[in-house]
């Protein structure tokens, strides 16, 4: 397998991690924000009426209740949607050098296959070598930095689990398992990732350097 063939896969893999990672956290900031709200809400409701009204305000006053159930839910979801978009724009930066980079040398390896329609009419090809090798280069150096910011991600998983435990079943104990397991799962699996596609990386690198020394050989 060529370094565009292993970089575009693992860039997809890093692509889906990212939409789990904005789904996860828009998640966790509608919950923070709709409990956050409501703290401050019936902080509020304490402090003006006592805790008397907010025991009974569902037979009191209805409306009041709902009106907070409303507002921190409102808060919520704007948060949510806030967090979503502003980490997909992140993210899109992020990738975009990545990816305008394999584009590139996917088109110069399209170039390069013989009997191709598009490709140069150069009497040795020296530039199209050369531009691949460079391109290659900044791929081996640049994707591996960019997976490893992928490690935090588990600990994102695991919150999120254990929040979602928590409602599913009211028992904290348990939801501190599962969030625990999940957590525990995902980094495994990251670092795992991880530690083969460096090692394919690796061995692209040493025929990367070999290439390189054969194309300074030819100039």
């Amino acid at each position: 397998m060529s370094i565009v063939d292993t970089s575009d896969n693992w860039l997809e893999r890093i692509k889906k991690r990212e939409s789990r990672v904005r789904l996860a956290s828009a998640f966790l900031a509608l919950v923070l924000v709709f409990v956050g709200v409501g703290i401050v809400l019936l902080s509020y409701i304490v402090v003006r009426h006592g805790m008397e009204y907010l025991a009974k305000i569902f037979q009191v006053n209805p409306d009041s209740a709902y009106a907070v159930i409303g507002v921190a839910g409102l808060s919520g979801l704007a948060a949510s949607a806030v967090t979503y978009f502003l980490l997909r724009r992140k993210h899109e930066l992020e990738l975009k050098e990545i990816s305008s980079l394999i584009s590139k040398m996917k088109r110069i390896e399209s170039d390069e296959q013989p009997g191709t329609s598009n490709s140069r009419q150069e009497p040795t090809g020296y530039s199209i070598t050369g531009d691949a090798i460079s391109l290659a280069d900044k791929i081996v150096t640049l994707l591996p930095q960019l997976a490893r910011k992928r490690d935090g991600d588990s600990l994102l998983f695991g919150i999120v689990a254990l929040i979602l435990a928590l409602l599913l079943t009211g028992n904290l104990g348990a939801a501190v398992v599962v969030g625990v397991a999940v957590w525990l799962y995902f980094r495994y699996e990251t670092r795992k990732s991880y530690d083969q596609e460096i090692t394919k990386f690796e061995e692209q690198r040493r025929i990367l350097d070999q290439r390189k020394q054969d194309f300074l050989e030819t100039l």
